[in-house]
């Protein structure tokens, strides 16, 4: 009864990231990579394993439902990286989606804004065709720096979503970008 009633995103995660060409595995639960950017009022579903490429992790973060609000996921990915990130300049940036009419309208262009700590990120993301492209049809993406407990940075997705093989490209390009940026210490 418990397994009919258990949250299957995690599980149809796998099947869609294998069926992209992307080696990827369920990982067991407890893990310290389940804490990351989990609120108090959000659960992890757990952590999938990649093999290959700068993304290492996906945590899934779940907000059940409520009588007024839908369910909501998160999307979290790993990157980890080794050089030395600035605790003074935390670096937290997202993209803002620009409608040709607001809150109901089409999204026409998706530009980053936030803290960037000094790696220019907002202006290389912001001029990317594909990462635009992908912004506009998969949701916000949140990129953070971590340095508690896990060292490197997150890229956040706000919902749910099966990437395609271009897709998983296209993040594979933003963890490429964000690899390579300037530090500031």
């Amino acid at each position: 009864m418990k397994e009919w009633l258990r949250d299957k995103y995690r599980d149809d995660l796998v099947y869609s990231l294998n069926s992209a060409g992307v080696k990827a595995e369920m990982a067991q639960r407890d893990r310290v990579e389940e804490k990351t950017e989990n609120s108090w009022y959000q659960r992890s579903l757990g952590v999938i394993d990649i093999s290959g490429g700068p993304i290492k992790w996906i945590n899934i973060l779940k907000k059940d439902g409520s009588k007024n609000s839908p369910p909501r996921w998160w999307v979290v990915m790993g990157i980890p990286d080794d050089k030395l990130l600035s605790t003074l300049q935390d670096t937290k940036i997202k993209t803002v989606r620009k409608k040709n009419f607001p809150l109901f309208g089409k999204v026409v262009d998706v530009i980053w804004k936030g803290s960037e700590g000094g790696t220019g990120l907002v202006n290389t993301l912001s001029v990317d065709v594909p990462i635009k492209t992908l912004a506009k049809s998969v949701g916000n993406l949140e990129i953070k720096s971590q340095t508690n407990g896990f060292q490197g940075w997150t890229l956040t997705v706000d919902r749910r979503f099966n990437p395609t093989n271009k897709d998983w490209e296209t993040i594979e390009r933003i963890a490429d970008y964000i690899l390579s940026s300037p530090r500031s210490l």
